[in-house]
């Protein structure tokens, strides 16, 4: 931390953040068109809490799932029913009558948990199949739907038919989504939404969903510090899978109702169209009851074009829309994390010529570098090894680069990966964070986290579902949370406190205390997003001559390096991976 105050002292004088000193140009902003039209209202009566990684995530949503009393509705790509959502002193903090234990029992309690579930919480694995049953076993009314994908090489390990199988075991309804199928689908389309509707009260959007690929190798469970190897993140040949880094939000009051308003069109149409028995269907339930809030909300989503029949001809493209509205209107910063930034069409081959450049993605790059030319700065995080299309994100990198020369000149535009590192008998050893986060912040004002990646998929050949918010406080607090955890600047817990303190969401006396004077000296340290900007640069430049001197890095950043960059600088640079692994 002394060595981040050091950087901070050595920029100011060199540009700040303004924008909240001129407040005339913030409520201009304030009254600019956001939104998505034409599908799902925009809501002052609801509140959104924004949860980084899995850790934060799956505990959350297994607070809720345990405490359901009516109903569960679950939308997700792909599902792994032994999954376990709560890991180690989560789950159990110490032996009965520690006090570690006696404070996560009364964590629980805080968490509106009753004794029959706290009970169960102590007595059984957390796995998404346990958890479930367990509703089940109390009369809650729990339908899941899952995506009825091809076996495709890398989810060899998974089928969606095992997991309905396994789900039906302990008397979940399963019904697989085959919208996709038929020749009029574009080849590579998913349904992609990752959902979660508890008593139509709350509800879950995101980019995290309960799935581990490849016997292991992509376990969506990772906490803030993304160690180079855990014991809570095991595979099959006992090894710890790549670091995985997401986002995801928890909505409550009547928003949540769109969330649920979508699950059930999508239930009700696959019900209808496979002549299904009528008694599953879906009716619509009374809305939840409006909550005191400060943040304006929307729901926004895609569905591509003859996918279901409750979308109109073109299909929906709600996430499109309000990335579109929100760079449109952007005039200072922009920040983004995303898994892909695909300049062509993906077409289901690793080679971006084949693909025809997406009219959405053209639109994003333009929009993007006129930003850039109006004088905003632009920070962007990827991953150095994305699963497919690292030669179509560097394509639409040098695409972005072409559009804004002088602000790659000037340094406004910066582009970063994320790795880890250990230190073993033999040297320094490093592995890329797989970042399958898909956030947007804009002007420390507005903000979008979900499913929907920066390409022709997330914008319109997938099923995709985000949540929107315009809340200064949201907005700042989460972009100044994904900085810590990237610079460094909080131990686990720390991350792990600060998160719990900004969802207000229930700690220990002594750990709040210090969850609030963490959050304050980030306030301190990141509050200014151009010097935070920089802060950023500088720890990714520094990074990267520790990793070329085998030397540990210091937090996760790295600058993300194009095939011909990674070349220039001497490293070894493989075209389905990148360059940044050492084990």
């Amino acid at each position: 931390m002394e060595e981040i105050h050091a950087m901070q002292e050595s920029l100011l004088g060199k540009g700040t953040f303004t924008k909240r000193k001129n407040m005339t140009a913030y409520h201009e902003q304030m009254t600019h068109n956001w939104w998505a039209e034409d599908d799902i209202p925009v809501h002052n009566n609801s509140r959104v809490t924004y949860l980084v990684d899995g850790r934060s995530a799956m505990l959350t949503i297994c607070y809720h799932l345990l405490k359901a009393r009516k109903y569960i509705y679950i939308a997700s790509w792909g599902m792994t029913p032994g999954m376990e959502l709560v890991r180690g002193t989560d789950h159990r903090a110490g032996p009965d009558g520690s006090p570690e234990q006696e404070a996560l029992l009364a964590e629980l309690r805080i968490h509106g948990l009753e004794q029959a579930d706290i009970d169960f919480w102590c007595t059984h694995d957390l796995s998404v199949q346990a958890v479930l049953g367990y509703a089940v076993s109390k009369g809650v009314e729990v339908k899941i739907l899952l995506w009825d994908c091809l076996v495709l090489p890398r989810l060899a390990s998974y089928r969606p038919q095992d997991a309905r199988e396994q789900l039906t075991q302990v008397g979940v309804t399963c019904l697989l989504d085959d919208s996709t199928r038929g020749i009029i689908h574009h080849p590579t389309e998913s349904l992609h939404q990752k959902i979660s509707i508890v008593d139509g009260t709350h509800a879950f959007v995101g980019g995290v969903d309960p799935l581990i690929e490849l016997s292991g190798d992509f376990d969506r469970w990772d906490s803030p510090s993304h160690p180079f190897s855990s014991p809570f993140r095991r595979n099959k040949a006992g090894t710890t899978p790549h670091p995985w880094h997401d986002a995801h939000a928890l909505i409550e009051g009547p928003a949540a109702g769109d969330v649920e308003f979508n699950f059930r069109e999508r239930w009700n149409d696959v019900i209808l169209r496979h002549s299904r028995e009528k008694d599953l269907l879906i009716y619509e339930h009374p809305s939840a009851l409006p909550l005191e809030s400060k943040t304006m909300m929307q729901v926004a989503r895609t569905i591509p074009e003859h996918t279901y029949r409750f979308d109109p001809h073109a299909g929906i493209q709600g996430i499109a829309q309000i990335y579109r509205n929100a760079l449109g209107n952007a005039q200072h910063f922009i920040y983004l994390e995303n898994q892909y930034f695909w300049l062509h069409s993906y077409r289901g081959i690793d080679v971006p010529l084949l693909g025809a450049d997406s009219p959405e993605m053209e639109g994003i790059i333009r929009q993007l570098g006129e930003a850039l030319r109006r004088g905003a700065t632009l920070a962007l995080v990827l991953p150095d090894h994305p699963n497919v299309g690292r030669a179509y994100t560097d394509a639409g990198l040098t695409r972005l680069r072409a559009e804004a020369l002088e602000a790659v000149e000037q340094g406004r535009l910066q582009v970063f990966c994320l790795g880890t590192s250990t230190r073993q008998d033999d040297g320094e050893h490093y592995r890329p964070i797989y970042v399958h986060a898909k956030v947007a912040i804009i002007d420390d004002l507005w903000t979008t986290v979900g499913s929907a990646n920066l390409n022709n998929k997330g914008m319109r050949d997938d099923t995709e579902m985000n949540v929107v918010t315009l809340d200064a406080e949201l907005a700042r607090g989460l972009r100044m949370m994904l900085w810590a955890e990237h610079l460094g600047l909080l131990g686990e817990e720390e991350l792990f406190g600060v998160a719990r303190y900004l969802g207000h969401q229930y700690q220990r006396q002594e750990d709040e205390a210090l969850a609030k004077r963490a959050w304050q000296t980030l306030q301190e340290t990141l509050g200014d997003p151009l010097i935070g900007h920089r802060l950023l640069t500088q720890r990714a430049e520094d990074n990267l001559r520790r990793y070329k001197a085998n030397q540990p890095l210091l937090g996760h950043l790295l600058p993300y390096l194009t095939a011909q960059e990674a070349r220039q600088q001497g490293l070894y640079f493989r075209e389905e991976h990148g360059w940044l692994e050492k084990v």
